[in-house]
């Protein structure tokens, strides 16, 4: 049986911010990922600049694209009515940042879909394979972490409807529907370096079960406001959860970090600012330098009155 220190569930933003976070501590840790890398990871990619800083990533050596978005236009709702405001936002593809991210980390990754986990004694089990001290589950909505020891409400299901193609990158302007396909649902246009990510959703309550039927006439409005001059490729889905401020993210040595913790902020709907600080958070409390809180972890993307603005529109 392999034995480690950590193991970490899931080796997106939130699973390697932990790792490296843990390895420039001089801790040791073992990352366990089900899927084939890099992976596709159909998102808006939207990243702020506190990511940046709290990676400690300067822009200008990332070796992919990451277009700056200076400003965001919020359209309300389907009418003509809109405000400007500028911004300092960034997009990325997540294909090329996730991987970049967990390759930077520097932790041994292993190609293992977890199943069981089991506690025995102080530690844990994985699958008869793996036992640690430390476990961190970040892997996503349905990481195995959360089912075996975080059980119970996983918080409000959002659903979206999203396409994400290569494209000449068309300005640097973010769009934003405010609202959308319901009184709590919310449009984007993010343009990216050399791709385009547009895509809607909102609470699953709000579809009445059929959230692909609003995706014709979202199309219909990116081309009446001159966004895209021809119509985007099939969307797809991509379900999360947004929890409550007040759940838990640690049972003694187990955490949960990144969207297994429904930690998506509340304006946005942006999970990887809150991926990236909770697994930062969790490794300095498994280093024993901090204490990991659901209320730690920033709730808004934007500051000021746009963030608590469009917080009622997608809001936790």
């Amino acid at each position: 049986m392999r034995e480690v220190e950590t193991l970490i569930v899931g080796g997106g933003p939130a699973g390697s911010s932990c790792a490296w976070e843990l390895r420039r501590r001089g801790r040791k840790c073992l990352i366990l990922e089900r899927q084939a890398l890099p992976k596709f990871k159909l998102c808006a990619g939207w990243i702020t600049p506190a990511v940046l800083r709290a990676l400690d990533i300067d822009r200008r050596s990332y070796p992919y694209g990451m277009l700056e978005l200076r400003r965001i236009r919020v359209r309300l709702g389907r009418s003509r009515w809109s405000w400007t405001f500028p911004a300092e936002q960034y997009s990325i593809r997540r294909i090329e940042f996730d991987n970049w991210l967990l390759e930077r980390a520097g932790a041994e990754v292993v190609a293992h879909a977890a199943r069981e986990i089991v506690r025995d004694g102080l530690d844990y089990v994985v699958d008869g394979r793996f036992r640690c001290r430390y476990l961190v589950g970040a892997g996503g909505t349905s990481c195995p972490v959360k089912r075996a020891f975080f059980g119970g409400e996983r918080g409000r299901l959002i659903l979206t409807q999203e396409a994400e193609w290569e494209a000449a990158a068309p300005g640097s302007v973010c769009t934003l529907f405010y609202p959308f396909a319901g009184p709590a649902g919310y449009g984007w246009f993010v343009p990216k370096a050399g791709a385009v990510n547009v895509g809607f959703g909102g609470e699953a309550s709000q579809f009445g079960g059929n959230i692909k039927a609003h995706w014709p006439a979202f199309c219909g409005l990116l081309l009446e406001r001159g966004l895209l001059s021809s119509p985007p490729p099939a969307p797809r889905s991509h379900p999360y959860y947004v929890g409550s401020r007040g759940g838990e993210v640690r049972r003694l040595n187990a955490f949960i970090v990144g969207d297994a913790a429904g930690l998506a902020t509340a304006d946005l709907g942006e999970g990887i600012g809150a991926a990236v600080e909770s697994g930062l958070a969790a490794a300095r409390a498994i280093a024993g330098s901090g204490v990991y809180a659901r209320g730690d972890i920033p709730r808004r993307s934007l500051g000021g009155l746009p963030g608590r603005l469009m917080e009622r529109f997608v809001g936790a």
